[in-house]
């Protein structure tokens, strides 16, 4: 019985690596796959098959799970293979997706490439992403030179090369060291994921140009409001900086209205991949414009601006702060003192100060509208439900969230949704979306594991 245990014990704590491979056509990830795997007809100098779907396949000696998928650049059925993709993503907890790019003649040629895989899954944690450079007995330069640049330019650690006659003992082994040092992560794909990570649409000049024309003013905006916060300091600086943020991100929601409006686009019919394309890469790019301002405000958020832990009772969604007491079980609204203010932000940060904003001939207008208090996350004469809850086991909420709640729409750059909500049709399709991902995952079927005993 003991040994049962420990062998239940170690597979618990030495989980099955998952690889994920993406990358275009022709890079030799199918060919890699076959190597590991003992599987053919995949790649795609073999004229029985392409690469259409995702599928996973147990390592040819039991140690890992590869997962093979279409070319995320491929011309036809570029929705149909990107969906299988995400698919696999959400297959099992992951350890790595391995960006697979060909070793070109030109080293710079090799990176072009990688940037576009490397922009999309900057959503995704940076321990998941790796890259594998194949074909490297083709080129001049060497292993130690294309993982100096990788890491150099997108802060990549886990880079794999690999030559046409590597021994796959060896490959695994390579890969199996790059999913080193951290548990497999469950990701799952839905909608919102699915358009920051694919880029879905065409090169139709109209929308294009209006995102453009969107986007620069955007970028106008921010660039007027870098000027004018060097008069501000301290705490003011700190609240401006949370208020700039949350209302950039409110006319976020209001650009990507007016765009649809404009545009026709009702993401219904025939053209509905394309519209929520065009839509998302609109959404991606004015996100970006603001990435900066969203790292500023998290690094206050941590450093001594009073944000402290908070986490939400569930069964009536109420938020508690931990004054004091211990890991264990109370009752939801079971209070040290009724009189206790429940700061979310420590002395002088416990008051918010609040701006208006307005672009006015071309320049950022900023007003002071008074302060806000953040001293009370509970509202209202009752508190809580009086059920119990377990601190330790509650779930943590974003107190910087908090800070930058108004009441209406998102707080938080992560969490702006690619497509407006109240677009006719947006939500259907978003449903629908995820619902197919979650069709393509349910598909793939992971066989027998080797048997090498």
């Amino acid at each position: 019985m003991q040994n049962m245990f420990g062998f239940i014990r170690k597979a618990i704590d030495n989980p099955t690596p998952y690889v994920v491979m993406v990358g275009d056509p022709g890079t030799g990830k199918s060919t890699v796959v076959e190597k590991l795997t003992g599987q053919t007809g995949r790649s795609s100098d073999d004229s029985r098959s392409w690469t259409k779907t995702a599928e996973p396949f147990w390592t040819y000696d039991g140690t890992m799970v590869i997962s093979d998928t279409p070319g995320c650049n491929a011309i036809d059925d570029k929705m149909e293979q990107s969906q299988w993709i995400a698919g696999a993503i959400s297959f099992m907890p992951l350890s790595k997706i391995l960006i697979i790019v060909k070793a070109e003649v030109r080293q710079d040629t090799t990176i072009k490439t990688l940037e576009y895989y490397s922009d999309k899954l900057i959503q995704l944690p940076d321990e998941l992403i790796g890259v594998m450079v194949t074909h490297m007995d083709q080129v001049m330069y060497d292993d130690d030179s294309i993982k100096k640049v990788i890491n150099r330019k997108f802060g990549i650690e886990d880079v794999v090369c690999t030559q046409l006659d590597d021994p796959r003992h060896k490959l695994v082994a390579k890969i199996r060291k790059s999913c080193e040092g951290h548990k497999p992560q469950k990701v799952t794909v839905d909608s919102a994921l699915f358009l920051k990570l694919f880029d879905i649409r065409e090169s139709d000049r109209k929308p294009l140009k209006l995102i453009a024309k969107e986007v620069d003013l955007f970028n106008s905006v921010k660039e007027s409001f870098d000027r004018i916060r060097d008069n501000y300091t301290g705490k003011d600086l700190v609240d401006l900086l949370f208020e700039f943020q949350a209302w950039m991100i409110e006319q976020i929601e209001v650009i990507q209205k007016n765009f649809c409006t404009e545009l026709d686009f009702d993401f219904m019919g025939v053209d509905a991949d394309l519209q929520a394309g065009y839509c998302a890469l609109l959404t991606n790019q004015l996100r970006t414009v603001i990435y900066g301002i969203r790292i500023e405000t998290e690094k206050y958020a941590v450093s001594g601006h009073g944000v402290v832990d908070a986490r939400q009772c569930p069964h009536c969604q109420e938020v508690w702060i931990k004054i004091a007491g211990c890991e264990g079980s109370t009752t939801c609204g079971n209070r040290l003192d009724s009189s206790l203010a429940l700061d979310i932000r420590a002395g002088e940060y416990a008051q918010l100060g609040t701006y208006r904003f307005a672009w006015i001939n071309n320049t950022l207008d900023i007003q002071s509208a008074g302060m806000r208090s953040l001293a009370k996350v509970i509202s209202g004469d009752s508190y809580g439900c009086g059920k119990s809850i377990e601190w330790s086991k509650m779930k943590p909420i974003d107190t910087k969230v908090l800070c930058l709640d108004k009441n209406k729409g998102p707080s938080k750059l992560d969490e702006i949704d690619p497509l407006p909500k109240d677009v006719k049709g947006s939500r259907y399709y978003k449903e629908k979306l995820t619902g197919d991902i979650q069709d393509k995952t349910k598909k793939m079927h992971l066989g027998d594991k080797p048997d090498n005993h």
